[in-house]
């Protein structure tokens, strides 16, 4: 299907498909003024970004990952700049890094390997996201990244030591996940912020999780069964209460 630009009624510039946001405004390539462009969530019979996009972030709250993987790359194949999409692509790779232990396609593990996987997911999606985002929106995916990109660069100077794993924030809920960055991670410090955070007895709650947890991040590291029922039951927490 061919899609004809809309042009602009202040100078007469087009206003190319391709250049709608996922809220449905459209610019004009000579005067920026700012049009809603579209009205419906599909144009004779086809998804646009934003019903994809809406499709996908059901697919991750859901859980399913590859399929959330799918659509998004469909997004981008309209919109290449949808740092939305990018960061979602991100945040399911960084599921798939950590759900299989940041183990390279032979098998390897450690620190090395981790930073070269993180690395890797971070330079082809997140980045990506950055770069189209608006600034303030940036600044965000950068401040989620961060301590990726901290341990990344530790490993890089050599000056990683496995015993300061989990001290600089990485409690129970990063642990048991492997990444600060995943869905459920990122779920439950909003829980925290926006809603335990709130009230005194939700204040008292997060007040003893970070005195006790990383004294017990020594027991994710050893048992594996431990860390696999934590996961379950984080899981369904999130799908069911946030």
């Amino acid at each position: 299907m061919s899609l004809q630009p809309a042009v602009c009624t202040s100078c007469g510039g087009k206003i190319d498909v391709d250049d709608i946001d996922l809220n449905g405004f459209g610019e004009c390539e000579f005067c920026h003024t700012s049009y809603k462009v579209i009205d419906v969530i599909t144009i004779d019979g086809l998804p646009t970004a934003k019903t994809l996009y809406i499709a996908a972030t059901h697919s991750i709250e859901d859980g399913n990952y590859e399929k959330a993987v799918k659509q998004l790359k469909e997004i981008i194949k309209i919109k290449p700049n949808c740092h939305e999409s990018w960061w979602a692509l991100y945040v399911c790779h960084n599921y798939f890094d950590q759900y299989y232990e940041y183990k390279d396609k032979y098998g390897n593990s450690g620190p090395i390997t981790k930073a070269q996987i993180m690395s890797n997911s971070i330079n082809k999606f997140a980045n990506r996201a950055i770069e189209y985002a608006p600034k303030d929106i940036s600044e965000q995916y950068k401040q989620n990244i961060k301590e990726s990109v901290d341990f990344i660069e530790a490993v890089t100077r050599g000056d990683f030591d496995q015993k300061q794993k989990g001290k600089s924030g990485c409690y129970i809920a990063t642990a048991v996940y492997g990444s600060y960055e995943c869905h459920q991670v990122m779920k439950l410090r909003e829980y925290r912020d926006n809603t335990l955070a709130k009230n005194a007895a939700g204040r008292f709650f997060i007040r003893i999780y970070y005195t006790i947890s990383p004294h017990l991040l020594w027991i994710f590291e050893r048992n594996k069964n431990v860390t696999f029922t934590i996961r379950k039951v984080l899981d369904h927490f999130v799908k069911t209460r946030l």
